[in-house]
């Protein structure tokens, strides 16, 4: 079993690979018709994540994060976050897909152990409402009220709402961190109750308090 850490970065690499995915404009079509759908009902995206995915816990949360970056765009990374493939592997892999040959990598030197508090400085789904509410205008019991909703929903119906959710995030071109968001939703459903603390944690303590009447 991996450790969190590796959890982590492979949540990462994922990302990495599907900016890699969308960069192909018919790859990118096909993801994003996955929005909102459980994973049997999504086969034109196993061809490009079943390798990634298969007897993976939390299935769903790869699928629903391919076809939310696929529905973004190719432009859409997180400020401050990688983008490029972590490994040659996944370079490989993607580059098979698209059907275009590889020359392989120099090895790179061995990376340092991830910093548990830089993974939790990067922004949860909590923070980027605050995001869009300190930064884009949105209303701000609105967006309460919207983590709230989030917060309570079963994991089946979070997947299907989160669609909508994103979407009004990236016409205010506030982009989810999606890494954070894969490894939030792969966890949620042996740990709603945590990750729904983490969201409103930083959604709080990003916002103004409000004013006592």
């Amino acid at each position: 079993m991996p450790t969190t850490a590796e959890h982590r970065t492979s949540c990462d690499a994922f990302v990495s690979h599907i900016h890699l995915l969308c960069a192909e404009p018919g790859i990118r079509a096909r993801l994003s018709r996955g929005r909102g759908r459980p994973v049997e009902e999504c086969a034109p995206l196993d061809r490009y994540l079943s390798r990634r995915t298969a007897h993976r816990s939390g299935r769903r949360a790869y699928y629903t994060v391919a076809s939310l970056i696929a529905m973004a765009g190719p432009q859409a990374h997180t400020p401050g976050v990688r983008t490029e493939p972590d490994d040659d592997t996944g370079l490989t892999t993607a580059a098979d897909d698209l059907g275009i040959l590889v020359a392989p990598a120099t090895p790179a030197p061995a990376p340092s152990p991830p910093d548990p508090a830089a993974w939790f400085a990067r922004p949860n789904l909590g923070a980027t409402l605050a995001a869009a509410v300190c930064k884009a205008g949105h209303a701000a019991e609105r967006t309460e009220d919207l983590l709230s909703v989030l917060t309570r929903l079963s994991d089946d119906q979070l997947h299907r709402r989160l669609p909508t959710a994103v979407t009004r995030l990236l016409k205010d071109n506030i982009t989810p961190d999606w890494g954070v968001l894969l490894h939030d939703l792969v966890q949620r459903p042996r740990h709603r109750d945590q990750v729904g603390l983490r969201w409103r944690d930083a959604f709080y303590l990003a916002t103004p308090e409000p004013r006592r009447s």
